[in-house]
């Protein structure tokens, strides 16, 4: 991070402040970390020090910084250190990618990397398996015959594929007849051996895959410097998208903490970070209690600096609709073709207690419910709280709600629950997921922007699984576009580009009980700050997810600038 100078005033822009009436500004004048001033050239100018840095915009867009409600920069983090196969179509590109790390690598060192196709969702890898350029085992075994290699499944796609070289297999201990479940195999060459491809669900989160665990339960394990070092890499891509403020509330790690903490002391940290502490519902109520009164000082408003806090405990309640893993309340199509109708993951009694315990204590409480199911029963346990002691000033958080009911929307605005999505479900999910197994008229009703709108509720966006670029997320949530075929997902739910920039900005800083310091570019705030390469507001809209970010300003210092 670099400070650009104790004044810095930008000039000649077009200035989104996304203040109560998003009126559009000039200029802005920043001193230390807060803007001093906004308005015209002219008038901000006047109230410039001598010495004020002055950055021309030439009719460029500044806007507050993007405020990401569901980021997973720890989670994700760790696939930084993994080899990237992004942009390979084909076994020959994925072949040379390998072998440049194998040439780096000690004898026995295993070679992991990201799956096959595209990052976040993969929606090309099983167009590329057709295809045929999938590397097989022998060879992988030809690139690295001393180095296990292990090519990931992607986790957030079911059924999905993985692929080991020899040494992996053996040290597995899987073989042409290891068979130890009937929705995954080990996939066998025409003579009768083990082609290296693993298919079914192999992945770790939801359906706990037996054949995955043979594999993992040999491949390297998660270290506090793997997880320190994939934040510090990954850290900084999401600022150089214009991300300023993140929220780690699921799927959370103590580790994670202790890695914020070290980079955020080594001036290495470029986001705002608020963190929860995550519930582990699976424990006894004694065991929580005892988890709780641990980590008490995260309750009553949190604990942390400005830049990095925790803000209360988390708890989840099912998986995603791709892996037949959300409390839908009612049967659906599964991932293998079969009808499922599965229970919340923690049981009614269980879970009421777990939250009547933390808000007895003072937690914020933030809630994960994908299903309509989850959902129902997280704003109940929010209810029976809410009757006892009004949560409105503590501001609950449910996350994903994926396809919220009119009434449990009503309820959220009855209550002054914060609930936090991601348009990017559609963009991932929309097409082999929402209209191919839950059906076009369910599909129609998913990420119901314009009905949380409509009910006066300040729906924040997110990347989630992404993609992480802030800028395609605010487009998405505008095309509403199955990435695999380009079509509209529930076109009844648009919203216009002024309502996508608040769902960013200033709902997500409300979501966080940040909106008085974040989330708009207003006299006092903190000068959380984001340059385009274009107009914003007047471009159309299929270019805004291609515009560039040239500068990200947190706490009034640079902490991104395009070369």
């Amino acid at each position: 991070m670099t400070t650009l100078a104790k004044q810095t005033l930008f000039v000649g822009g077009k200035v989104i402040t996304v203040d109560a009436a998003f009126s559009l500004a000039q200029a802005v004048l920043v001193a230390g970390e807060r803007i001093l001033a906004v308005g015209t050239d002219a008038e901000v100018r006047a109230l410039a020090a001598p010495d004020a840095v002055v950055v021309p915009l030439n009719g460029a867009t500044l806007m507050p910084g993007f405020v990401d409600t569901h980021g997973h920069l720890g989670l994700f983090g760790l696939d930084e250190l993994k080899v990237s196969l992004t942009g390979a179509t084909s076994k020959a590109d994925m072949l040379a990618r390998i072998a440049e790390r194998v040439r780096s690598a000690a004898p026995g060192e295993w070679i992991v990397t990201m799956p096959i196709g595209d990052p976040p969702y993969f929606l090309n890898a099983p167009a590329l398996q057709a295809q045929g350029q999938v590397p097989l085992r022998a060879e992988l075994d030809a690139i690295a015959p001393h180095n296990p290699v292990y090519i990931q499944a992607p986790t957030n796609r079911v059924p999905n594929f993985a692929v080991l070289n020899s040494l992996a297999l053996h040290a597995a201990g899987i073989t042409a007849t290891t068979q130890v479940s009937a929705q995954s195999r080990v996939e066998l060459a025409a003579d009768g051996t083990p082609t290296g491809v693993l298919s079914g669900a192999l992945q770790p989160l939801y359906n706990a895959d037996p054949l995955y665990q043979l594999v993992e339960r040999v491949a390297p394990a998660t270290t506090y410097d793997h997880i320190r070092d994939g934040i510090a890499a990954l850290a900084p891509q999401f600022a150089a998208g214009g991300t300023t403020t993140l929220l780690e509330a699921h799927l959370t790690d103590p580790a994670e903490l202790r890695a914020y903490a070290e980079l955020h002391a080594a001036n290495r940290l470029p986001v705002r970070v608020f963190y929860t502490f995550e519930i582990d519902s699976r424990q006894t109520l004694d065991e929580i209690a005892a988890y709780l009164r641990t980590v008490r000082f995260a309750a009553d408003g949190g604990f942390g600096t400005q830049q990095l806090k925790v803000i209360g405990v988390s708890i989840g309640l099912d998986g995603p609709y791709w892996h037949g893993a959300a409390a839908h309340g009612q049967a659906y199509m599964g991932p293998f073709g079969e009808m499922v109708n599965p229970d919340p993951l923690v049981n009614w009694e269980h879970y009421r207690a777990i939250l009547a315990l933390a808000a007895r204590l003072d937690f914020r409480i933030h809630a994960e419910a994908a299903g309509r199911a989850s959902i129902a029963m997280a704003l109940k346990a929010f209810a029976e709280i809410d009757a006892q002691t009004p949560i409105r000033e503590q501001r609950y958080v449910i996350e994903h709600v994926e396809f919220p009911t009119l009434e449990q929307i009503q309820l959220c605005a009855q209550m002054g629950v914060a609930p936090t999505t991601s348009t990017n479900f559609i963009w991932g999910k929309g097409a082999e997921v929402y209209q191919a197994r839950l059906g076009p008229q369910l599909a129609e009703r998913a990420i119901p922007m314009r009905d949380w709108l409509d009910a006066g509720v300040p729906i924040a966006q997110s990347t989630d699984w992404g993609p992480r670029s802030a800028l395609f997320t605010l487009w998405q949530s505008l095309a509403r576009h199955a990435g695999l075929t380009g079509q509209v997902v529930g076109e009844q739910q648009q919203i216009t580009r002024a309502e996508a920039i608040r769902a960013f900005t200033i709902n997500g800083a409300w979501a966080l009980k940040m909106e008085t310091e974040i989330g708009s570019i207003v006299v006092g705030k903190r000068a959380d700050l984001v340059v385009l390469s274009g107009d914003l507001m007047a471009c159309a809209q299929d270019d805004i997810k291609d515009l560039q970010v040239v500068l990200t300003m947190l706490d009034g210092q640079v902490v991104y600038r395009a070369s």
